[in-house]
């Protein structure tokens, strides 16, 4: 009856069953509230923005260009010598107002600078998918650990319920005088450790919940949750597959690629700098003297520039576009190699985890098989507090190990998704699933 009476009111009051509630937050809706409302999710898109409008501003240089010229000028009437000559009157005078058109018809650099900044935006569209990957992640991470809270909440009450059952017939043993005093120190002991076991559980989910509302851009914890931890382990995908399909979708390493691109193009760029511009101009306009009086007038060309000497400065300049060139191959080779670590990494992770809850649930057979002999044995007086003690603790600890083995494989399989580009989707079902 005490049985019925301890899960009914832990059905009521545990935590993790009122996420039903209306409102709760399930997995899926932590992972859409941390893509819009993740403070570095939205500072990625508006750099993105920033780095759209630098394309447009370099994509500018390779259209034609129309302005207005508008003028007013006032001149010495004795400017030059001729002034002086008998019969010769200069203009004191002018107004001009016109249009003027000129077009980029080469250079060396405009056109790699256009494509420098098309894949600087690219690239950043790239990392405004990773920040969403990893905000998914971490929001994903932070649920798991709210669910393994819950389930050592539940193994740390069931520990509880049994550590004061014990203590409290210990209790009557001992005034009856079948057991001694240590009996029931050592079983008031074992109902403390319970005790606080339960309380550091609360005090992860309270942390998780805190990292949750933080990743998901919300202010306060003014919300719960709706889920629960898989039931089981499924088989761990190959590593070669999984790193073929990390090296083609991870969203960073698509990153890196694209901004090795760009210094390439920076560097063309650069180079392009020694090339000479020809430049195309045209205007029509109306001119005005105080002398001779006014009449429109047009002109048309076509302009060269090339450079001579400047010093150095181009040359430093492709110097610093090359070796920033190599700069970029590297960093991409760096993240190349630290996803591969890290994929590795996780899916181990993901085996360790299978195989400790392989063996948690053999032991929480074989502890609760002893645990029930023991105590059989307590009654009669040939067991010990200790005896019952051990087994409890062994029961307690291999309850907690099933649940730290399948918050464990939550994470390295969110941890898988992450690496692969698939955090947006990430669910914690039951079924296994290689990438």
């Amino acid at each position: 009856m005490r049985s019925f009476i301890f899960f009914l009111l832990l059905l009521l009051f545990l935590p993790g069953n009122q996420g039903a509630a209306a409102g709760a937050l399930t997995l899926q809706g932590a992972i859409r509230e941390s893509l819009e409302g993740n403070p570095s999710v939205g500072m990625e898109r508006q750099k993105l923005r920033q780095l759209e409008a630098d394309y447009r501003a370099a994509r500018a240089g390779l259209l034609p260009h129309l302005s207005a010229t508008a003028s007013y000028t006032r001149l010495a009437p004795d400017r030059l010598a001729m002034a002086s000559l008998p019969g010769t009157t200069l203009y004191d005078r002018e107004a001009y107002g016109g249009i003027g058109l000129s077009q980029l018809i080469f250079d060396g650099k405009t056109n790699a600078l256009r494509k420098a900044a098309a894949t600087a935006a690219g690239a950043q569209e790239t990392h405004v998918v990773s920040a969403e990957n990893l905000a998914a992640y971490q929001a994903a991470k932070a649920f798991i650990q709210v669910l393994e809270s819950r389930a050592l909440q539940q193994a740390s009450l069931q520990a509880v319920e049994r550590a004061r059952s014990f203590e409290a017939m210990t209790t009557a043993y001992f005034n009856a005088g079948k057991v001694t005093r240590l009996d029931l120190l050592q079983a008031r002991s074992g109902r403390l450790d319970s005790e606080a076991s339960l309380v550091r559980a609360k005090e992860l989910g309270k942390t998780g919940m805190a990292l949750l509302a933080a990743v998901i851009g919300r202010e306060n914890v003014d919300f719960t949750v709706d889920g629960r931890l898989p039931v089981a382990v499924p088989p761990v995908p190959p590593d070669s597959m999984t790193l073929v399909v990390a090296m083609a979708r991870n969203p960073d390493m698509q990153r890196f690629r694209k901004l090795a691109d760009r210094a390439g193009y920076t560097a063309d760029a650069a180079k392009g700098a020694l090339y000479p511009t020809i430049t195309a101009k045209a205007g029509i306009g109306y001119r005005d003297r105080d002398i001779g009086g006014g009449a429109r007038e047009w002109t048309a060309g076509l302009q060269l520039d090339l450079p001579i000497y400047d010093g150095g400065a181009l040359s430093a300049g492709i110097a610093r576009a090359n070796a920033a060139q190599a700069e970029s191959r590297e960093a991409e080779r760096s993240v190349r190699l630290a996803v591969q670590s890290q994929l590795r990494r996780e899916l181990s992770t993901w085996r360790t985890a299978s195989a400790d809850l392989r063996s948690a649930e053999e032991s929480i057979a074989a502890a609760r098989e002893s645990l029930d002999a023991s105590q059989a044995l307590y009654r009669v007086g040939k067991a010990t507090a200790l005896d019952i003690l051990t087994a409890q603790l062994g029961l307690s600890r291999a309850e907690t190990e099933r649940a730290g083995a399948l918050a464990g494989y939550a994470i390295a399989r969110a941890g898988v998704d992450l690496l692969i580009g698939s955090s947006r989707s990430f669910t914690l079902n039951s079924k296994g699933e290689t990438p």
